[in-house]
């Protein structure tokens, strides 16, 4: 059969796109998709295929063992390396979900134990106290919506068994969904390959649009959102409205755009998404029912746990860690950042029903929030914890305007008429300019430095005698 010429014309072109394709997919099965769209509109199918990106078996096995690397540095970082005997691997999500299919592949890439993979007999190595890392495996974050969900459930159930550290390992991710996991959980989020908003049709500077005037561009997103209203009523652009592009050999993300997976109203998809896949969602009943064996002369007993909210003050407590163990009878010191499970009832009610030790650091808002600090107030106030100043507070200001590396985070404050005043607006405004706009690599090593050659000695002793004194009551 001759296609149309407007087909016929970009033969060639289809053909060299099908050709980077790592997948088994025809000229015909392509060209039947291209041929859904009004003839009008057949530009948006050909810009939808030659920008799509198609992960095949061997892109996926380069990005989970990236991915593995970054892990494992991280947790040498932490002070708990990966090893067999103190970790579990399980894959994210529920039936229909991909996480076991990327655990599967992330397993044999990294020749890891299928020991070490989460299943029924793996759950008495939780309650012995014997796990400290469990690393969750999905191949990509889009919106970040499922995985701090399910991290958020974890940590409140597991925390209290023993569980400090939890770390969630893709193949690809979404600046956007790896910044919520991390702020909203309190989790590490590893992605081989990180994209962002350019990287979908959602802005119009994404190459998506390349050649077209801003108008034109208009038009063109709008016509998406037609033919995804056809495919996918719900959600036209894919889940969240992430806009995505993205394919995996064995199945595609629900938040690539549903041109490429839909089947409503008699679309023919090109790349269908697979359904019926168990991941840890099937576990979370029997996590419930899991209660520490560890006895209270355990080497767990040594331990203490301190929770903090953000990652900011995660880095700056376990800077602090070889004071606060020099005041305390504890061998071992667990800094947690719990984000939005800071405030979590259900981990603090599990955590009672422990004998581990434990304290919560909470950040001091009497001053400007009085609302959430009397929150605050009210969850903790029968469970030991201690109120933490603005990171600035515990560090030597003045001898900082004189340091180098540090002058120019003062400049605005020292060109003011009153000069520099260090009051609660200025160290709100310190920590953002130190720590909230770098990356966190970076972030790290500023505060670790800061510690070391500027620390507010009185300050800091302060805190850490508070600390001490909240232990024993």
């Amino acid at each position: 059969m001759k296609y149309p010429k407007i087909i016929n014309d970009k033969l060639e072109e289809i053909n060299k796109i099908i050709e980077t394709w790592n997948v088994q997919i025809n000229q015909a099965e392509v060209i039947k998709w291209i041929l859904q769209y009004d003839n009008e509109d057949l530009d948006i199918a050909f810009r939808i295929i030659k920008n799509l990106n198609v992960i095949g078996f061997d892109e996926l096995q380069n990005a989970l063992s990236i991915a593995f690397s970054k892990l494992e540095r991280k947790s040498i970082d932490k002070n708990t390396k990966i090893t067999s005997k103190n970790t579990l691997f399980a894959g994210v999500g529920e039936a229909g979900k991909s996480g076991s299919m990327i655990s599967y592949n992330f397993r044999i890439i990294n020749e890891l134990s299928e020991e070490n993979f989460l299943d029924e007999e793996s759950l008495v190595h939780i309650e012995e106290g014997r796990v400290e890392n469990i690393v969750l495996v999905d191949d990509i974050i889009s919106s970040g919506d499922q995985s701090t969900k399910e991290i958020i459930k974890l940590r409140e159930t597991l925390i209290p068994l023993g569980i400090n550290n939890f770390f969630l390992l893709t193949a690809l991710g979404m600046k956007s969904g790896i910044k919520k996991v991390e702020e909203e959980t309190g989790a590490h989020v590893f992605s081989a390959f990180e994209y962002d908003i350019t990287d979908t049709i959602n802005s119009f500077d994404s190459p998506f649009y390349e050649g077209l005037e801003f108008e034109s561009r208009k038009r063109l997103k709008s016509r998406l959102e037609y033919y995804g209203k056809i495919c996918n009523p719900k959600a036209p652009l894919g889940y969240g409205n992430t806009g995505g592009l993205t394919v995996f050999y064995y199945n595609t993300p629900n938040s690539t755009i549903p041109h490429i997976w839909g089947s409503l109203n008699s679309w023919i998809p090109l790349f269908k998404r697979t359904r019926k896949i168990n991941g840890i969602d099937s576990y979370f009943k029997q996590f419930e029912n899991l209660q520490s064996h560890k006895s209270k002369d355990s080497k767990k007993s040594k331990e203490l746990n301190i929770f903090v909210e953000g990652k900011n003050d995660e880095i700056f407590i376990e800077c602090l860690s070889d004071f606060i163990l020099a005041e305390t009878e504890y061998k071992k010191l667990n800094v947690i950042s719990l984000g939005s499970v800071f405030t979590s009832q259900k981990l603090i009610d599990n955590l009672n029903k422990t004998q581990s030790s434990y304290i919560f650091l909470i950040e001091d808002f009497s001053d400007i929030d009085k609302n959430y600090n009397t929150k605050l107030i009210e969850i903790y106030k029968t469970i030991p914890h201690v109120k933490l100043k603005p990171l600035g507070f515990y560090f030597d200001i003045i001898s900082m305007v004189d340091d180098k590396e540090f002058i120019g985070l003062f400049q605005d404050s020292l060109r003011k008429e009153s000069g520099l005043i260090i009051d609660r607006q200025f160290l709100q405004e310190f920590e953002h300019r130190i720590l909230r706009r770098l990356p966190p690599s970076i972030r790290e090593n500023m505060v670790r430095k800061l510690v070391k050659n500027h620390p507010s000695k009185e300050n800091i002793n302060q805190l850490v005698n508070e600390i001490k004194q909240a232990i024993k009551k």
